[in-house]
């Protein structure tokens, strides 16, 4: 696996409860995913215990709680998208299908082993005959799922993003579990049959729920608790991935394991700050007046043998089609309690 990078440059293999926090919401979202076989108990804080919020380490920058965006602010003026999701293959017309059919008989594989057809029974890549039935590839319809519901047609770029999308239908070994496809791109015009918006990809990636454990453990030594956390309050779930909130969800969850880095520095505690649980993670824009599309992600920790509470934020810029971190992970004191502390 390659190093993450920050600007959205590729990391081989890569790699989600709502509750109010001191004057921000994180968005309500539906189930999130869970890594497979991984047991933690989150640690919630009852609506009747007082929060008693108490200064930061002294080496914590002040800062002040961004105010939340309207929803208006939502924008994405280029329409890029950072989606995630699961690939499909439909046939556009009979006479596609009936060859792809023919082929699949001849090598006899099944007639749903399209990953086995598009490489020619998994040829090796450096053998010319593994392309015999890439025009194929090339003429069936990708799409994307998200929530079991057809939501784009994906057209690749070059022949790169193609073999990026052949190699996200190959079977994973030893396991049942989903395949997850993640596409950065833009949207287009239907011109589809399918009536469906498409998307033009400028990279694709892919993973299962423990590929991703997997290789967020490799690149960050974090703990499985750790993991699970993030992901669990992240809410992350196949997303459309056109608004800003759900590109630097998808970015930070896939690109930046520094969140995961520090989730697991609060759970094993220090010498100056006590073990603490990730209680909250929630969204806002920064300046929602700027030409620049920034969003604060912020990070809300309590101790688990008191009250008190730790606060991270860190800041993406989602203005292009690559998002990158516009601000790393650091402490920070929420204006409500500051005023509080005064």
């Amino acid at each position: 696996m390659s190093e993450q990078n920050n600007d959205g440059a590729p990391m081989d293999p890569t790699l989600a409860n709502t509750e109010q926090s001191e004057d921000i919401q994180a968005p309500s979202q539906n189930e999130s995913l869970v890594i497979p076989e991984v047991t933690h108990e989150a640690m919630a804080l009852s609506d009747q215990q007082p929060e008693l919020d108490i200064e930061q380490e002294q080496t914590a920058p002040l800062q002040l709680q961004p105010n939340e965006a309207p929803p208006s602010v939502q924008r994405n003026a280029h329409d890029y998208i950072y989606a995630l999701g699961q690939l499909n293959i439909v046939f556009p017309n009979e006479g596609i299908k009936r060859q792809f059919l023919s082929v699949a008989m001849d090598l006899g594989v099944n007639e749903k082993a399209y990953y086995e057809v598009f490489t020619n029974k998994a040829l090796p890549v450096t053998n010319p005959a593994r392309d015999k039935y890439l025009y194929l590839a090339e003429q069936v319809d990708w799409v994307l799922h998200i929530d079991q519901q057809p939501r784009y047609v994906l057209m690749p770029t070059t022949p790169v993003e193609l073999q990026q999308l052949i190699a996200a239908l190959k079977p994973p070994s030893d396991t049942l579990e989903p395949i997850y496809t993640c596409v950065i791109g833009h949207v287009s015009a239907a011109q589809n049959d399918l009536a469906l918006p498409e998307v033009i990809c400028q990279q694709v990636y892919h993973h299962t729920l423990t590929d991703l454990h997997n290789t967020i453990q490799q690149i960050s030594s974090a703990e499985t608790n750790a993991i699970q956390d993030v992901i669990r309050e992240l809410e992350l779930k196949p997303n459309l991935g056109r608004n800003d909130y759900d590109r630097a969800k998808n970015f930070v969850a896939f690109r930046y394991p520094d969140i995961y880095v520090q989730t697991h520095k609060m759970l094993t505690g220090s010498n100056a700050i006590p073990n603490a649980s990730l209680l909250r993670i929630a969204f806002t824009h920064f300046d929602p007046q700027s030409e620049h599309q920034l969003v604060d992600i912020t990070l809300t920790y309590k101790e688990n043998a008191s009250p008190r509470h730790h606060y991270y934020f860190l800041r993406v810029d989602v203005s292009g089609l690559y998002p990158f971190i516009n601000t790393e992970i650091q402490p920070f004191m929420p204006l409500q309690t500051m005023i509080a502390s005064g």
